[in-house]
Order: structure tokens, then sequence, then C-alpha cells
């Protein structure tokens, strides 16, 4: 426990280096599953291989710092494939943490940079450090973080509209159903899909995408 608070103690509630107009563009945040499930495998190599292609094109890669699921291996890619400083330490490798701690998060081989006291507090500070957004299947804290980013894009503030990826288009069907039905009853002026976010099932999708390709 002692080590626990030592750790979150050392974390800024934001760091605000990484905050600027220009390190948002190029950060991505990558969310998703932080339990493992064989439902889920198919999903694993795809988050693996977008965290190191963004790594390796000189993104940073943002996350919550889960050490199991799609989160365990998008940080495992990122740490891998990031520049590293003098001592090793992985510095596109980025985090931010829930407190208290749940205990599995591995903040030695990244850059915990800002801490939050919810769920809703961190999906916050996400936005304030990334302009660019791949979220994965998962449970009910990623479809919290999915919805929460696309009304942000409905209202965006200073006209901050992020480039949201939901990837996975059979996990995501009753979300695109829900907004294609809101749409349809004319609850939105604009069709959601490709302004408010983007579906994709493959990594050349997002990249397309968030790189413009």
């Amino acid at each position: 426990m002692i080590d626990s608070i030592d750790l979150i103690n050392k974390i800024p509630s934001l760091n605000t280096n990484y905050t600027s107009v220009e390190s948002k563009q190029k950060t991505v945040a990558i969310l998703g599953s932080s339990v493992s499930s064989e439902l889920l495998e198919k999903y694993l190599k795809a988050s693996s291989d977008i965290t190191r292609h963004f790594i390796e094109n000189g993104f940073n890669v943002v996350h919550g710092c889960g050490s199991h699921g799609i989160m365990g291996k998008v940080y495992d890619a990122a740490k891998e494939a990031s520049i590293k400083d003098a001592k090793g330490k992985p510095l596109q490798n980025l985090a931010i943490v829930v407190e208290p701690l749940w205990g599995d998060e591995n903040l030695h081989d990244c850059i915990p940079i800002g801490k939050a006291n919810s769920e809703a507090e961190r999906i916050v500070k996400f936005t304030k450090v990334a302009d660019n957004f791949v979220i994965f299947p998962g449970s009910v804290t990623t479809l919290q973080e999915a919805s929460t980013l696309i009304q942000n894009n409905r209202y965006p503030k200073l006209g901050e509209v992020k480039k949201v990826v939901l990837f996975g288009a059979d996990f995501w069907e009753g979300l695109v159903l829900q907004y294609k039905k809101i749409f349809e009853m004319n609850l939105l002026k604009e069709n959601p899909i490709g302004k408010l976010f983007h579906i994709a099932n493959s990594k050349e999708e997002v990249l397309r995408i968030i790189l413009r390709k």
C-alpha cells in the first residue's frame, strides 16, 4: 500500500508538457478492454500492430496503464517500440491512471503524465493530451469513453473535434445502430458516422482515417 501511495503521489495531476497543440496532434489515445477474454483474441494483434505503427512514426501513445487484455498488448507494444532515454525509459509510452491504483499497473516502463479520481475525469484528461482516439472493444468503461468522446464531438469546445475511431464493426454494431436511429429521427442534423466517429476493421483503415492516407 505504501508503495502504491508513493507512486501515485509522484504523478502530476496532468503534465502540461503534453497539452500543447503540437503534442496533441502527435498523440493517439488507444483504449479498450483491460481484461483478458477469448472473445477478444482477434483484436490483440491489431491493437499491437496499430500501436507500433504510430510509435514508429513519431507519435506518442497514451493509455490507462492496464496490464491485461487489449490494454496490456498496447502497453507492451508502446514500451518495446518507443524511443528510450539514457535510463531505458520508453518516452512515447504515456499513461493516465485512476487513483487509487488498481494494483496491476506498471508505472516503471511508461511515462505517467496524469492521474484522475474517476473514469469520467480520466476521459477529460485524455482529451487534453490527444487529438486522436482508437477505441477497441471493452466493457462498460470503454462504452463510457466512446460515448463521451462522440458527445464531445457533437458539442466541441473551441472547435476541438477529435478523430474517434471505433475498431471492430461487429462489436460496435449496437452503438452504431443507435446513432443511426437518432439521425433518422432528426435528433441529429448530420449523419454521425464519418463526422462524429468512424468505424474501422483493419490497421489500414485506422491509419487512413487518422493519418488521412
